[in-house]
């Protein structure tokens, strides 16, 4: 989607203030993504924009 990993951290509500490195975590398999995130992925991927959060290309 061309996010960095702290925009989709903002996206899935990881806010934190390590919510980038959970996700780079992720991609690099040293986390496990948990079935509620997987689901939110695959949202945001098909277009849902949760309440409040602003997509970095529509900045």
């Amino acid at each position: 989607m061309g996010w960095s990993p702290a925009d989709l951290a903002r996206a899935l509500r990881l806010n934190d203030n390590h919510g980038g490195s959970r996700i780079l975590e992720m991609e690099a398999g040293k986390r496990q993504i948990s079935g509620p995130v997987t689901v939110a992925v695959e949202a945001l991927l098909r277009g849902f924009v949760p309440d409040g959060f602003q997509p970095p290309a529509a900045r």
